[in-house]
């Protein structure tokens, strides 16, 4: 053995070994990620915000306050107060005056009922004068007034108007179960959710260049161990077998195009994110905001969708799951490994109905490319249904000013796996070559 060849096998060999070490650190990375992503997005769901009932009485109860709190008597706003206050009263006593005479004039059918109303609306006209109540209003209007510019009557306005509130808020909505977000927090030792938000984010921040760098590192590692393995070299003499190098490299090629295939199924492909970004409304003249309001968020590979699909317990639905397993990932990395111990005849297995099967005729059956397509076109309809539903909330209401995002994206495994595709294109190309080479001896 030259020492030349002796200096590529050891160059392929080391190219090999780094190409599946930092597959596996890319692989560890994006779950930790996709662990923070996922936390992320619980934490901003908007089951905690929008829709929780006790959010909203929070930012109510601010506003009120500060309108309150804020609250002056002077002598521009003294008329149009005591004028309100007048109105009330009047109201008031209107509205009681016809409800005591229609209580005394209607209390019965008979004749006796009759005369006992009769007597009860004389008596309530002699005791109770409305037209002097009435007349006395404005000093009764003054007096409410002067009363609304204590600090104590202050304080016991916002204490009525917060047990309105929360009784209000108890009878007519469900209480949001709040123990995953507290389990999240602890678990990140957040304080409160603004620290937890900017925890994971930097987090993840840190993160996405490292595996940006991580990504091109693999393609280039494989890239660069198939120019080598693939380089022209000399033969002993026409139509004789490939030295015993060759089986060398391509089992380096093999192990390459199955790493990238690895990759590709065990990390997220896609990542669908839609959420609002920010939406406001004017209550009483101040603005009511929510932010980043996550309305669904998803991270998945290929094995998290089958593994889904299998606990469903649905029998449709296994059968889904076992079609995506088989027909993608089992079918092709079976025939790339099956046509080189044909095309290599190991231990005799050439004869083996399987490696016949695989290496010769599993062709059509192989789905890897069929699903790359399937999952980009996923994406493509995901990120339209997503982009016009958002869309649709945004111009629902004048009123209310809606921000919203959509995230939804290409994942790292999608790439991992289209890379295995055209990997493993080449192989089987390169492998055909070679057994044609062989039938020819």
């Amino acid at each position: 053995m030259s020492g030349a060849l002796i200096v590529r096998r050891a160059l392929a060999l080391l190219l090999f070994t780094a190409a599946l070490a930092v597959t596996v650190h890319l692989i560890l990375d994006l779950d930790r990620v996709k662990a923070l992503k996922t936390d992320l997005g619980e934490i901003n769901h908007v089951r905690y915000g929008l829709l929780d009932a006790d959010q909203w009485l929070g930012r109510i109860a601010a506003v009120l306050e500060r309108r309150i709190n804020g609250f002056e008597l002077t002598e521009s706003n003294r008329p149009q107060i005591k004028q309100a206050v007048e109105q009330v009263l009047n109201t008031l006593l209107l509205e009681l005056e016809r409800s005591l005479r229609r209580h005394n004039l209607n209390s019965g059918g008979s004749v006796v009922d009759q005369l006992k109303g009769l007597v009860q609306q004389g008596l309530q006209d002699l005791l109770i004068d409305f037209d002097r109540l009435r007349a006395k209003v404005p000093d009764y209007a003054q007096r409410v007034v002067e009363e609304l510019s204590k600090p104590e009557a202050k304080r016991e306005i916002k204490a009525q108007l917060m047990a309105f509130m929360q009784n209000t808020a108890a009878v007519g909505f469900a209480k949001t179960d709040r123990s995953r977000l507290a389990a999240l927090m602890g678990d990140h030792d957040c304080p409160d959710l603004a620290a937890c938000n900017r925890t994971l984010e930097a987090q993840v921040a840190a993160a996405r260049r490292p595996i940006l760098q991580q990504v091109l590192g693999v393609f280039a590692l494989v890239g660069v161990l198939f120019g080598l393995c693939l380089a022209p070299r000399t033969r002993a003499a026409a139509g004789a077998p490939p030295p015993a190098v060759d089986q060398f490299r391509l089992v380096l090629l093999t192990g390459a195009t199955l790493i990238l295939l690895a990759g590709g199924l065990l990390t997220p492909m896609i990542e669908i994110d839609a959420r609002i970004t920010g939406l406001t409304i004017e209550l009483l003249g101040e603005p009511v905001t929510f932010t980043n309001q996550v309305l669904y968020f998803q991270s998945k590979s290929v094995f998290d969708v089958a593994s889904i699909l299998m606990r469903t317990g649905a029998a449709d639905l296994i059968l889904v799951a076992v079609l995506i397993v088989v027909f993608s990932v089992v079918f092709p990395a079976l025939k790339v490994i099956a046509t080189w111990l044909y095309c290599f005849d190991y231990r005799g297995l050439r004869r083996a109905p399987g490696v016949r099967f695989f290496a010769l005729r599993s062709g059509k059956w192989s789905m890897a490319d069929v699903l790359v397509i399937a999952i980009f076109m996923a994406y493509i309809g995901f990120s339209g249904l997503v982009g016009s539903e958002l869309s649709d909330l945004r111009q629902a209401s004048t009123a209310v000013e809606v921000l919203t995002t959509n995230g939804t994206s290409l994942a790292p495994g999608f790439y991992l796996f289209l890379g295995f595709v055209l990997a493993s294109l080449g192989l089987s190309s390169i492998l055909a070559d070679r057994l044609g080479e062989g039938h020819a001896t």
